[in-house]
C-alpha cells in the first residue's frame, strides 16, 4: 500500500511538471509572436528591411542572414563548372593529365563535336585510351574531335595503324577520323609499298623529301587521300618535278590536285614559269587552264622588262623620285600596300602624275597611297578638277573615296568665284 501510495506522488510530480513545461512554452511563443508583430509594424511603417532580418534574428539563431547584392546578380549557367557534370568531368581530367591552361581547356570543350557529344557519352574513357597509346596533349588541341571517337571502333582503328610502319602514333592521328574500311584499305595500300621505299612508309618518305614533320603532312594528306594510293612512279616524278623548280613544301602540300596530272605535263608548265623568271612558282600554274597561265607569264615579264636592271620595286621606285633606297622604303612603308602593287601598274601611275600632270615628286611622296590608286580613276579627277580651275595643291583629295570627293567638288564649286582656288583646296585637304 506503501508503495501504491509513492506511485501516486510521483505522477502527481510528473503531470505538474508537465503541464508547467507547456505552460512556459505558450508563454514563449506568445511573446516571439508579440516581438515578431512589433518588429514587421515597425519596418513597414519606415521601410526597412534590416529591421525585420534584425527581429528575425534575435527571435532564432538558426535563421541566416541577409543576402548581399551580389548574391542577387545573374550569373549564366555554365555546364562545365557545375559539380558532377560531365563536361565538368572531362574539363577536370584534361587540366590533371596535361596540365592545360585555361584557355587550352576551353579550347577543346568548345569544339562543336565535343559540345555535341558529352551530354550522351562519357569521354574520358576515350581520352584514357588514347592517352595509352601515346596520344599527345599537342594532337588533343590540333584535333579536338579525337574525344568523340567511337570506342568502339577505335581499338581496331588503332591496330590498324599499328600495323604500319610507324614511328609515332601521332604522326597519323589525323588518319583516326577515317572509317574502318577506309582506313584499312588505306594501310593495305601503304604496306604494299614498305619493301620499296627505305623509309617503309609514303608519309614518311614525303617527309624527309620536303624536309617537313610527319605531323605536318598527315594534316594535308589526310584531306587528299588520292596522294597516299596513286602509283608510286607517277607520284615520285611529280614531286621530284615540284623540288627542282624550288616550289614551296608548304604550298606542295596545300595544293595537292598537280600530282594528278602527268608528270610531262607537271615538267613543262614548270620549266614554262622557271623560263618567265616568275619569282614564286606555285602549283596552281600545273593545273590553271592555258590562257590564265600565258597571263601570269606575260605579267611576269612585263614587269622584269620594267625593273630592268633593278632587283626589287623599292630600288625602281627610288631611282623615278630622285631619292636614297633607304627614303623610298620609308615612304612606302606609311602606307605598306605599296609594295604588293605590281611595278607596271607603279610605272603607269609615275609617267602620268611626273610627265603628264607635272606633279612633284615631294608631292608624290607625300602621298604614296595614289601609287595603289587606279590610273584611270586617277586621271579622270586631275582632268575634272582641271576642268573647275582647281589644281590640288595635295594628292590626298584624288584618293578619297567618291562621296568624299563629291562633297569636295560641290564645296568648290559654290565657293570658287569669291576664294581664291588653292585657299579653299588648302582649307577643304586640311579638315
Amino acid at each position: 500500500m506503501l508503495r501504491n501510495l509513492v506511485r501516486s506522488f510521483e505522477c502527481t510530480l510528473n503531470l505538474q511538471r508537465h503541464t508547467q513545461a507547456a505552460r512556459l512554452l505558450n508563454r514563449s511563443t506568445t511573446a516571439r509572436r508579440a516581438l515578431f508583430t512589433q518588429y514587421e509594424c515597425e519596418s513597414r511603417s519606415k521601410n526597412k528591411q534590416p529591421v525585420l532580418a534584425t527581429a528575425t534574428a534575435r527571435l532564432s539563431s538558426h535563421v541566416t542572414p541577409p543576402s548581399s547584392e551580389a548574391d542577387n546578380e545573374y550569373v549564366p549557367y555554365r555546364a562545365e563548372v557545375e559539380s558532377g557534370s560531365r563536361l565538368g568531368i572531362l574539363s577536370a581530367a584534361l587540366r590533371e593529365r596535361f596540365r592545360l591552361t585555361e584557355d587550352q581547356v576551353k579550347r577543346i570543350v568548345n569544339d562543336e563535336q565535343v559540345q555535341r557529344s558529352y551530354r550522351n557519352r562519357c569521354l574520358t574513357e576515350t581520352l584514357d585510351t588514347l592517352m595509352l597509346e601515346g596520344v599527345s596533349k599537342h594532337s588533343f588541341l590540333e584535333y579536338p574531335w579525337l574525344l568523340v571517337l567511337d570506342l568502339k571502333r577505335l581499338g581496331l582503328k588503332l591496330q590498324l595503324i599499328k600495323s604500319m610502319h610507324v614511328r609515332d602514333i601521332n604522326h597519323f592521328v589525323p588518319f583516326l577520323r577515317l572509317t574502318v574500311p577506309r582506313l584499312r584499305k588505306l594501310v593495305s595500300a601503304l604496306n604494299a609499298e614498305s619493301s620499296e621505299l627505305p623509309q617503309k612508309n609514303r608519309v614518311y618518305y614525303i617527309s624527309e623529301k620536303l624536309d617537313v614533320s610527319p605531323e605536318i603532312v598527315t594534316k594535308y594528306l589526310s584531306k587528299r587521300l588520292f596522294i597516299l594510293e596513286m602509283p608510286y612512279e607517277m607520284f615520285e616524278k611529280n614531286l621530284q618535278h615540284m623540288i627542282h623548280y624550288n616550289v614551296s613544301p608548304i604550298n606542295i602540300l596545300k595544293d595537292l590536285w598537280a600530282f594528278r596530272y602527268t608528270p610531262k605535263s607537271v615538267e613543262l608548265r614548270l620549266e614554262r614559269a622557271q623560263r618567265a623568271k616568275k619569282d614564286k612558282i606555285m602549283p596552281w600554274m600545273v593545273r590553271c587552264p592555258e590562257p590564265i597561265l600565258q597571263r601570269s607569264l606575260k605579267l611576269s615579264l612585263d614587269e622584269l622588262k620594267v625593273l630592268g636592271k633593278f632587283s626589287s620595286v623599292v630600288e625602281y621606285v627610288a631611282h623615278r623620285l630622285g631619292f636614297t633606297v633607304s627614303e623610298t622604303k620609308a615612304i612606302m612603308d606609311r602606307h605598306p600596300q605599296v609594295h604588293t602593287v605590281r611595278v607596271t601598274k607603279i610605272k603607269e601611275v609615275l609617267d602620268y602624275l611626273l610627265d603628264e600632270a607635272k606633279f612633284t615628286r615631294f608631292e608624290i611622296a607625300q602621298v604614296p597611297r595614289i601609287l595603289c590608286h587606279s590610273l584611270k580613276t586617277t586621271r579622270q579627277r586631275v582632268e575634272e578638277l582641271a576642268s573647275f580651275g582647281c589644281r590640288p595643291s595635295s594628292l590626298v583629295i584624288l584618293c578619297r573615296s567618291r562621296r568624299e570627293y563629291a562633297k569636295f567638288l560641290q564645296q568648290w564649286n559654290n565657293q570658287h568665284d569669291s576664294t581664291p582656288p588653292k585657299a579653299t583646296d588648302k582649307h577643304q585637304l586640311s579638315r
